[in-house]
């Protein structure tokens, strides 16, 4: 399935920084003191864990798909095109 192969993104490829934003989040209880691949290990078991409605998930992509295209294809000023 597509939602299978977006948990195999490589967290261990994030910034530091960016994995703790994601653990502070999402409230994610760890001992004080992790290193960068202990940090990115438990962010990555996080993830993969988290429960996905593939249907929903996918009808909600095609949705913002859809309707940001209608919205390119609005005039922007009431006399241009946006391109």
């Amino acid at each position: 399935c597509w939602i299978c192969s977006l948990r195999q993104v490589d967290l261990f490829q994030l910034q530091v920084n960016t994995l703790r934003r994601y653990k502070r989040h999402y409230k994610i209880q760890t001992r004080p003191g992790l290193n960068k691949a202990q940090l990115a290990e438990t962010v990555s078991r996080h993830f993969r864990n988290i429960p996905v409605n593939e249907k929903e998930t996918l009808t909600y992509f095609i949705y913002m798909v859809k309707s940001s295209k209608s919205r390119l294809d609005q005039k922007s000023d009431g006399s241009k095109q946006v391109e």
